[in-house]
């Protein structure tokens, strides 16, 4: 698969060859849930921010995670 670098919303980036990969990057970067699954990170990112928005992010997979991240605007593609 090929190497895309994501820009996040608080100026960082992650470089990831998948989304799932892009998602573990996220994880071990978290103040709150570096030591989660993959899985229980994106429960826990889509709770906090329920609960901060009143907005519901999915998580069914890492896929969808990342392309609802790009929805809300916490992630863009860098060219």
């Amino acid at each position: 698969m090929k190497t895309k670098t994501y820009r996040l919303e608080d100026g960082g980036s992650i470089t990831a060859t998948s989304p799932e990969a892009f998602v573990m990057t996220l994880r071990k970067s978290s103040r709150f849930d570096s030591d989660c699954t993959n899985e229980e990170y994106m429960r826990n990112f889509a709770e906090r921010y329920r609960v901060q928005t009143g907005k519901t992010i999915k998580v069914d997979d890492a896929v969808t995670f990342l392309c609802e991240l790009e929805r809300i605007g916490f992630v863009t593609e860098s060219e």
